[in-house]
């Protein structure tokens, strides 16, 4: 219906249907991917593109996987086994991030900002062999005061993370929600 069928749906109509919903993909893909083709002419990108066509198909064309993850490396002083539990807030909330967006402006790309100081996973071969985000975790935190916040470096790339605020899900989730947004990306050198 949103794509502009306004016969009866039922399995006899599912070939005008199907017609419909492709031609609606249709008109609306081919002019988004003519401002593309004249953006990218802009700056001569087509004939950069032939010439470097190596450099370029990743970024057009998928393959490996260029997304922004949470795999990372573990920093554990002494040989302390890591909080599985912080570990696994940590991946289920930026999945739910992924998801559903929620809180309103807050996305995986905006908490590698306040983790790394950039907003992206990186393109280069040399700069992605070198591209890890080190968690280290507070164990001797004071816990006679009510919250201990997340800390960042993002020069460094590490989180430390106060465990013994972190609990439950729900703490780990409002706690760290708040940390990122109202906190700052460059705190700690």
């Amino acid at each position: 219906v949103t794509c502009g069928y306004t016969g009866i749906v039922s399995l006899e109509n599912k070939d005008s249907m199907i017609r419909t919903v492709v031609l609606h993909s249709t008109m609306r893909v081919i002019p988004m991917l003519d401002q593309l083709r004249k953006g990218l002419q802009l700056y001569d990108l087509p004939k950069i593109m032939k010439t470097h066509q190596d450099l370029c198909l990743p970024l057009f064309v998928p393959g490996e996987d260029d997304e922004v993850c949470s795999a990372s490396h573990l920093y554990l002083p002494s040989g302390e086994e890591p909080p599985l539990n912080i570990i696994n807030f940590l991946q289920d909330y930026l999945q739910e991030i992924e998801d559903s967006g929620i809180p309103e402006g807050l996305t995986v790309g905006r908490i590698m900002q306040w983790m790394t100081g950039q907003r992206h996973k990186p393109v280069l071969p040399s700069e992605k062999k070198d591209f890890v985000i080190n968690m280290q975790f507070n164990h001797g935190c004071d816990t006679r005061h009510t919250v201990c916040f997340p800390t960042v470096s993002a020069c460094s790339r590490t989180v430390t993370f106060p465990s013994a605020h972190l609990k439950t899900y729900t703490e780990f989730k409002n706690i760290l929600t708040l940390a990122i947004c109202h906190g700052q990306t460059f705190d700690r050198v």
